[in-house]
């Protein structure tokens, strides 16, 4: 493979999977094994030769060369895009989107970066629970453990706006696991980082004797001025990812790396950093855990990770606003709905705002078991306020539709 085919391929509009680069017919590439190895050598390549594109992050990495992103037509793209979204939003209601839905943002907010990283993991909990949890001091249940102590790790960051530096992240992360970790899962006494190897599926830990020295070089990043400047709302999730990367820890790394990703945001006050992250990726875990993988696998190119983190911004802030509008729209006719009911509403417009669903459908996207009659029950409740279109499919079954006409602003990707 030629160095100008492999420009051609990491400047073009879309930036292809591995599996797009592979075995996609569709796409019409087909690179062999001998040919990828030769595209990730040459992005290498292209990396030392400082192309411009090339975004070669001073980040120390243990198995590839650099920690990297292209910083082409797709990620510009996408930055352009979110960023043209939030102004044009500003400059017609002359106030953020976020800021006018501010007390829903940060609700939901905090109950999606709990419910979102339990869900994430297995943990199985509900909005009720975590406010019951919430209000108790005496707690015994694991489960309502590992809660508290999220809502123990939100409330640090937001009341105490803590450095991000290596004295803090180590109280961070005795708060998040605190009464919840078997002995050998335990930081030593002392210790900031584990002490021996650590296997996430296929991938491996940093060795744990170059941790320290890998999150130096994260600390000096994420505090840098310049670098908080230019690379804005990036900066947080390149932080995210270099934590997974790293694992400093034998476990909660992946709760750490998203409650990372939120204090940055918070600490340097990034305008338009998506604080709804947590929610976004429980809702897309097999989108977030492939973008993870693409980056692993191909020398650490954060292309595929920021350009995931990027549309799921797009995609939630149309979401949000569609939310607003229908919050409006609603308020014509003297009708509101309970929280619960808005949750439903949000759910159905993140993952199916076009097409037709029924019950089953419904409960995968709200991660909830109950009886078909239960679940009929809503829908038919958000059919009433015209919400929903209720309809049968040929086998004479319930199907329903979210209206379009509640619909202002749709996300395509």
């Amino acid at each position: 493979m030629n160095k100008e085919y492999a420009k051609s391929l990491i400047s073009s509009n879309k930036y292809y999977s591995i599996d797009d680069l592979r075995y996609n017919q569709k796409v019409g590439i087909m690179l062999s094994k001998e040919e990828f190895a030769e595209l990730l050598l040459l992005k290498d390549q292209l990396v030392e030769e400082h192309f411009p594109a090339m975004r070669a992050l001073p980040l120390k990495t243990f198995n590839s060369k650099h920690c990297f992103f292209v910083n082409g037509k797709y990620i510009l793209s996408a930055i352009e895009e979110y960023l043209r979204l939030l102004v044009d939003d500003y400059e017609a209601k002359k106030s953020y989107l976020f800021s006018r839905n501010a007390e829903d943002v940060a609700v939901s907010r905090l109950f999606s970066e709990i419910e979102g990283s339990l869900d994430i993991e297995n943990v199985p909990t509900t909005r009720r629970r975590i406010e019951e949890v919430h209000k108790s001091q005496n707690l015994s249940d694991e489960n309502d453990i590992i809660i508290k102590n999220m809502l123990d790790a939100v409330t640090f960051i937001v009341q105490e706006k803590p450095a991000f530096n290596k004295e803090n992240l180590r109280k961070l992360y005795h708060i998040l696991s605190s009464s919840c970790l078997p002995d050998d899962k335990k930081l030593k006494q002392g210790a900031y980082y584990r002490h021996g190897e650590v296997f996430v599926g296929d991938f491996e830990g940093a060795d744990f004797q170059m941790i320290d020295d890998c999150m130096n070089t994260l600390f000096a990043f994420a505090n840098d001025p310049k670098n908080i400047k230019e690379y804005d709302i990036l900066l947080p999730y390149i932080c995210h990812y270099y934590v997974l990367y790293i694992h400093p820890y034998f476990d909660y790394n992946g709760r750490t790396a998203r409650m990372i990703s939120f204090w940055l945001s918070y600490i340097h006050d990034i305008a338009g950093a998506p604080l709804f992250m947590s929610e976004a990726i429980n809702e897309s875990k097999g989108e977030y855990y492939r973008a993870i993988t693409n980056t692993r696998n191909t020398n650490n190119d954060l292309t595929y990770f920021l350009g995931f983190i990027l549309q799921t911004s797009i995609k939630y802030s149309f979401v949000y606003k569609n939310l607003e509008e229908i919050r409006n729209e609603l308020s014509r006719t003297g009708d509101t709905l309970t929280k619960t009911e808005w949750g439903h509403v949000k759910k159905i417009l993140v993952h199916n705002p076009e097409n037709y669903f029924n019950h089953k459908m419904f409960m995968e996207y709200i991660h909830a078991k109950m009886t078909k009659q239960g679940a009929m029950k809503i829908l038919d409740n958000l059919a009433s306020y015209n919400l929903l279109q209720k309809s049968k499919n040929r086998k004479g079954e319930a199907i329903f539709k979210f209206n379009p006409d509640f619909i202002t602003y749709k996300f395509h990707e």
